[in-house]
């Protein structure tokens, strides 16, 4: 039966029984994605299962009778079409990878938004969603444990052994298929390696963590039952140890602006719970930095900037590439002098290099959408779930936090498009799902 984008369910009625077998088939994308990530980094696949994905999401939409399309998504596709006239500036194979690996996750993501945003929710439960994204936060900080017990670990992938050695000594594709526990040492006065599993780079590992970080809140906020909520808590307190370890200043700043802005927004709508929740935080993650030696490696990272300067040459050698070529770029980063490649490390660089300006404009302009869409509060008596707007809505603003500095593929446009769909199908309200008699904490503006 058809329902009517845009109908609002009464508020109470009977929940549809749906097999648990139906849900998982239901959630299939998000558990190939994130909760089975270390498959496929010990088969060396991690960087590219989204590419993978993309075919069968293909059908997943094509084969719905009937398909939802926002409105703003719209930018996205000019996105996309705009990716499509960049690739005639392509100039040699290896930039023809690079277009081709960015092109195909840039459309699965697309794809995936749309897969989640037509799911009802009785096949999709918002709590199923948390679940999952949650799990690939506790995946993630165990994985930056394992990388601070056991560093520095490299194995052969079977992806790897399977690549002609020759494609090897590209260094790009090398780390496509290779995994290692942990980068190499930061400090010769710490005996510090950045962990980085069950991901390809640090960075990723550090980007990672902040942008599901808002779902491990939102999971602490709809735990049904006391085990749940004080595991998760205690996982959340865990995760600063390889958070600092990391040394990754990006992740530092982007997990601190999200919960300050979270903060804000829940102060602007007169959540006491939550200021005393964040207080709590506060004083423990101060407690951790002064009377830990975490401090002393937080303040020694902030004092030795050790990437600075590649960072800014690629970023000037990108700022000029951008003059010459600033409407269509050039297709994908390109390779200067010193064998850099300019537009990388930061989604901002490697978009208005790829794309030019007009393809920044378009990507910028829907996760600014998505967030404000995601902002927007629910009438009295909507059936949507506020406190999953509310952390979806923090996740897309840690996602645009992170443009300058991170890039936003493999994982971190993947979490975004998931999180606004599920902002949007709240919004939408136009399946059938009464809500669970069931209490939840108060994790959201009033």
């Amino acid at each position: 039966m058809a329902v009517t984008p845009g109908a609002v369910t009464p508020r109470y009625g009977a929940v549809p029984h749906v097999e648990r077998r139906h849900r998982f088939v239901a959630a299939w994308p998000l558990i190939v994605l994130f909760p089975l990530l270390p498959l496929w980094w010990v088969l060396g696949i991690s960087g590219l299962v989204l590419s993978f994905c993309l075919l069968p999401l293909a059908a997943a939409v094509i084969l719905r009778r009937r398909l939802l399309v926002p409105r703003g998504f719209g930018l996205y596709l000019l996105f996309l079409l705009w990716c499509a006239f960049s690739a005639a500036e392509l100039t040699s194979g290896r930039q023809g990878f690079a277009a081709g690996y960015r092109g195909t996750m840039y459309v699965a993501a697309g794809l995936l938004f749309l897969y989640i945003l037509n799911t009802p929710r009785d096949r999709l439960a918002p709590e199923t969603a948390v679940r999952i994204m949650a799990t690939f936060f506790v995946i993630t900080v165990i994985g930056g444990l394992i990388g601070m017990v056991i560093p520095n670990i490299t194995f052969t992938t079977v992806a790897k052994g399977l690549v002609p050695a020759p494609l090897l000594t590209d260094p790009f594709l090398s780390d496509l298929v290779s995994a290692s526990t942990s980068s190499g040492r930061a400090f010769a006065a710490y005996p510090i390696y950045r962990p980085k599993a069950p991901f390809i780079y640090a960075n990723e590992w550090g980007a990672a963590y902040a942008m599901t970080l808002p779902f491990a809140l939102c999971a602490v906020a709809k735990a049904r039952t006391k085990f749940a909520r004080d595991s998760m808590l205690f996982i959340l307190l865990l995760s600063v140890f390889p958070l600092v370890f990391s040394l990754n200043r990006g992740a530092w700043l982007s997990a601190t602006a999200g919960m300050l802005y979270a903060t804000f927004r829940l102060a602007r709508g007169r959540n006491g719970q939550w200021l005393r929740v964040a207080a709590v935080v506060g004083l423990v993650f101060g407690a951790l930095a002064f009377v830990t030696p975490l401090g002393e490696i937080v303040q020694t990272r902030l004092e030795n900037g050790y990437g600075d300067a590649h960072r800014a040459e690629l970023y000037s050698e990108s700022i000029s590439l951008v003059r010459q070529s600033p409407f269509l770029g050039y297709g994908a980063p390109v390779l200067v002098e010193g064998n850099l490649s300019a537009g990388t490390h930061g989604q901002l660089w490697t978009i208005v290099v790829s794309q030019g300006v007009p393809g920044l404009l378009f990507f910028t302009g829907w996760l600014l959408w998505a967030w404000w869409r995601a902002k927007r509060r629910l009438p009295p008596g909507h059936p949507g779930d506020r406190v999953l707007r509310f952390w979806c809505e923090v996740t897309i603003f840690i996602a645009l936090v992170q443009m300058p500095y991170y890039d936003l593929l493999p994982w971190g446009l993947a979490i975004a498009m998931v999180a606004a769909a599920l902002a949007w199908r709240e919004q939408l309200a136009f399946v059938r799902l009464a809500p669970r008699p069931m209490t939840t904490r108060a994790l959201a503006p009033a």
